[in-house]
């Protein structure tokens, strides 16, 4: 399956499972594109709510977004489960991560165009802020990301969500 259907797949689930919209009112709330939230759900679980980033046996990615069990709020919804019964906390925090990245690199690149701050931004997502921007100064935003390619794999997942989300408009 390409990823053009992949994403499509997801968008439907997204709007079978009412994520849609939790995703699009915490990216509205952040003053972020909701197809910019969409794709990190989709990068970090193809758009499922779910546990991952196991190891050692212990889950250390919550949600749909995959908050990190460094923080708090990710380790006690693991424990708790509240992360299926009440992933909107864990998806604002991702949001509000995303929106002070993206702070962070307007203050770093204030000359990049929108699409080059968020895919650093979105790098930092999942390799930190500080990581990103350094290896963006070096000439990759992505150096430290898993696959080397996570913010340029984000770009793209939002363009097709973009592009989906007109066309079924």
């Amino acid at each position: 399956m390409s990823l053009e259907q992949d994403i499509a797949v997801q968008l439907q689930r997204l709007q079978n499972t009412g994520f849609d919209a939790k995703l699009k009112a915490q990216a509205d709330a952040k003053g972020l594109a909701p197809s910019f939230l969409f794709a990190i759900a989709s990068r970090e679980t193809n758009c499922v709510n779910e546990l991952g980033d196991f190891q050692s046996g212990e889950a250390h990615g919550v949600g749909i977004v995959q908050i990190d069990v460094q923080h708090d709020i990710a380790r006690l919804a693991r424990d708790s489960g509240s992360w299926r019964t009440d992933p909107d906390s864990l998806i604002a925090f991702g949001a509000q991560l995303l929106a002070t990245n993206i702070a962070a690199v307007a203050i770093a690149f204030p000359d990049l165009d929108h699409d080059g701050q968020l895919r650093i931004a979105a790098s930092g997502y999942n390799c930190g802020i500080q990581n990103a921007i350094a290896s963006a100064r070096g000439g990759d935003c992505d150096a430290r990301t898993t696959g080397h390619n996570y913010g340029q794999d984000v770009i793209a997942r939002k363009a097709l969500f973009d592009e989906l989300i007109v066309a079924r408009s």
